[in-house]
């Protein structure tokens, strides 16, 4: 199983690493052509103003000493980078090159609108460069190096590499880590499945087994007549009705897993339902020699709730309870408003229950005393049962309780604000005065 959910979890840091480096590659390449292209929108804005200055001194120069705003005086040998202008004439020859720039071969624009390109200079240097016609047909090439721009841009894409790996590096130990958290609900949930599994397979061996052994044995008296195996019958009676309990119990919480609980609701008055219930389980304390009593706070407990599955809810409280308390011990349940909520409480003088355990006693097939609980014929699945059917009408199932003194189980649940007023609530009402057959736990 630890190596599924690390496999698992390098797949989901995988996958967001993935995810993410994609992201930060769009991000990266939009931040560098859009800062590209800003940087060369402002050299075009410049040569395009470098070269209106430069047309009246390049073309119609006054004076040998003559230099417009940021031109060179003519005659300065070589080309170092910045701005530089090349004026040519109709034919193609050399009108002014102060510079001494070395140009490629250019195509001369058809308008007289500016036309920007880029060139690789004769140095090997990248120019950005203006071409505008003359009216007299001559060329003005206005260029300036791409050297500062293309340093700022390599300095950028080392930010944005090298950002974007340290952001990878910790984005794959925060992953890890996340992961790691994510998976544990799943993992404990599939261990819980895994253990459910597993003592649903013992509760259905057991009497398996025992039904096995019991038809083996009658096998072997095949000839006897059926009162002479008396037993060996109550015995494969007795697992049948063990199955059966179990297979009912495990489609209640299948049911309920599903969102397919039906709850046929109707208002009751709390007292009926838990005085019902200990009239039925009176005898069952009697042989065990445990005092069952019902008190009363004497105020409406009115609720709504399926009269039938809150019979089943504490008849599973009521005989966990006589089951864990020893001889002549006792068995309370009280029913009283407390608040918002109407309260059944059914307390003990049994063994009680460890602290340790108190946090799982709701897990199916749980048992805080595995032996025992088997050896009274429980399925560790009633508390499990009880939850859920509370938790379906809307209240709450809380457990107290001290080694060695006794435990208090309380089911809480919501009042009725009002008398029903429609017809089918009448109905319901009725219905729920009307006896109502035990469920099976």
């Amino acid at each position: 199983m630890q190596a599924l959910f690390a496999r698992i979890r390098w797949r989901l840091v995988g996958w967001n690493i993935l995810i993410l480096g994609l992201i930060l590659v769009l991000l990266g390449a939009s931040v560098y052509v859009a800062l590209s292209r800003s940087l060369m929108d402002e050299v075009d804005r410049n040569l395009v103003s470098r070269s209106e200055q430069a047309i009246p001194f390049l073309f119609f120069p006054r004076r040998p000493d003559d230099v417009g705003p940021g031109l060179p005086r003519r005659g300065i040998e070589g080309y170092s980078g910045g701005t530089f202008y090349v004026g040519l004439k109709p034919d193609g020859t050399v009108l002014s090159n102060p510079q001494n720039v070395t140009l490629p071969e250019l195509k001369w624009p058809q308008t007289s609108q500016p036309v920007f390109t880029t060139i690789q200079l004769g140095d090997g240097d990248q120019a950005r460069v203006v071409l505008r016609r003359m009216p007299d047909g001559g060329l003005l090439v206005t260029g300036q190096s791409l050297s500062p721009e293309q340093t700022a841009l390599h300095s950028l894409l080392l930010v944005l590499v090298g950002g974007g790996g340290i952001g990878l590096l910790l984005s794959l130990a925060a992953a890890w880590f996340l992961s790691g958290r994510a998976l544990i609900p799943i993992q404990n949930a599939f261990q819980r499945q895994q253990e459910f599994v597993a003592d649903a397979s013992h509760e259905l061996r057991t009497p398996l087994t025992v039904l096995r052994s019991a038809t083996d044995l009658m096998n072997v008296h095949r000839e006897q007549p059926l009162e002479r195996n008396g037993e060996l019958f109550d015995d494969v009676r007795a697992e049948i009705a063990r199955m059966e309990r179990l297979a009912q119990d495990l489609l209640t919480l299948a049911r309920s897993d599903a969102g397919g609980v039906e709850l046929m609701t109707a208002p009751v008055e709390m007292v009926d339902v838990a005085g019902e219930v200990v009239r039925r389980t009176t005898p069952l304390a009697s042989s065990a020699e445990i005092q069952l009593a019902l008190h009363s706070d004497g105020q409406p407990a009115a609720v709504e709730v399926d009269p039938d599955r809150m019979q089943q809810v504490l008849l599973i409280l009521i005989d966990n309870a006589i089951k864990h308390t020893p001889r002549g011990g006792k068995v309370q349940v009280r029913v009283r408003r407390h608040g918002p909520s109407a309260e059944v409480e059914v307390a003990d003088t049994g063994s009680g229950i460890a602290s340790e355990d108190l946090p799982r006693i709701f897990d199916r097939f749980y048992r805080a005393d595995k032996a025992r609980a088997r050896a009274k014929g429980g399925t560790g699945l009633g508390l499990a049962i009880a939850k859920m059917l509370v938790e379906a009408h809307g209240g709450q199932l809380q457990v107290a309780s001290t080694l060695g003194v006794g435990t208090q189980v309380t089911v809480s649940l919501p009042l009725l604000a009002h008398r029903p007023a429609t017809l089918g609530g009448r109905l319901g009402e009725l219905a729920a005065r009307l006896p109502h057959p035990a469920p099976r736990q």
